[in-house]
């Protein structure tokens, strides 16, 4: 307890700690969010192999979690097409809930590291090599998850209708074209980066909660495309199409599905490799590098 003296400079002293402890419960600026994204960046990329391969695992698993949490709120829904995705979307967002609160690593969230290459604080190399570590991290999380689902009899809820909707999920995936999965990447990763650039900004739980639930929504329900999240959508859906029932429920319940583009070459060409790239731009150019040249570009001696 500080205790001070009722006099003028006491008073003053009095009225500037409770200012100061009226500051701590704000939000932080744009400027300040920049500058502790780059702080950010900076820890993350130092991390040792191991630490950062193991937060991407359980990262992995917390958005395979979401999308299992997604397929089980929609797949029987009666609710009408943009409310039926709606609430998908917002209890999606318990995925990056979860990342964001256990600071957990994602590789489309980490997408920000490029603030930290841009000011000289991290070398390319340090990059490349988070990216990379998490990348694989994810996969393993997310793969993990979906043995554990699909080992579970999930697949058999309501006659099989779980398996279905994950087989149709996947095959949508896997069934746009290059080009377009690439913006739908773009757009999506733009979603998530803004989501973990607000809740940089929070200073309670509460704060970083609600900073988190729109933007994820907004890109689940706008059927955007997160390169991680189908490390969970697309290994289901080619785990539950190896059953003949699943595959012939699927096809009959969506007329014109083409259950034949449901494969490891497509997933790979018409969906990771694209959406990757996608994520990678709209985190990293559209939120990161338009953030470090607003705020830290001339700090750096840009002209």
């Amino acid at each position: 307890m500080i205790i001070v003296k009722h006099t003028k400079t006491g008073c003053r002293i009095g009225r500037l700690l409770m200012r100061d402890q009226k500051l701590t419960v704000d939000i932080l600026t744009p400027e300040s969010v920049t500058e502790k994204a780059e702080s950010v960046g900076v820890k993350k990329a130092k991390y040792p192999v191991r630490t950062t391969l193991m937060l991407g695992i359980l990262a992995g698993a917390f958005i395979a979690l979401a999308g299992e949490f997604y397929t089980m709120t929609i797949f029987q829904s009666e609710l009408g097409y943009s409310t039926t995705k709606l609430l998908g979307g917002l209890v999606f967002s318990m995925g990056l809930i979860l990342v964001v609160i256990t600071s957990a690593e994602l590789f489309t969230g980490n997408t920000l590291l490029v603030i930290a290459y841009m000011t000289r604080k991290i070398t390319l190399g340090d990059l490349l090599q988070n990216w990379f570590l998490v990348y694989i991290g994810n996969f393993i999380g997310a793969f993990g998850v979906v043995l554990l689902i699909f080992l579970s009899g999930q697949g058999d809820l309501v006659n099989q209708s779980f398996a279905v909707q994950s087989v149709k999920i996947g095959v949508n995936k896997v069934s746009t074209d290059f080009f377009t999965n690439l913006v739908r990447g773009v757009l999506a990763n733009t979603l998530v980066v803004l989501a973990v650039w607000l809740s940089y900004s929070g200073r309670t739980l509460t704060d970083k909660l609600l900073a988190v639930i729109f933007p994820i929504t907004a890109f689940v329900a706008s059927g955007f495309e997160h390169s991680i999240a189908n490390m969970y959508f697309i290994p289901m859906a080619l785990l539950f199409n190896t059953s003949q029932t699943v595959q012939q429920a699927a096809s009959s319940s969506i007329p014109g599905i083409n259950i034949s583009m449901l494969t490891v070459p497509n997933s790979i060409i018409n969906n990771f490799i694209p959406v990757t790239i996608g994520n990678i731009i709209g985190g990293g150019i559209f939120v990161g590098l338009a953030y470090w040249f607003v705020y830290l570009y001339k700090r750096e001696g840009g002209k």
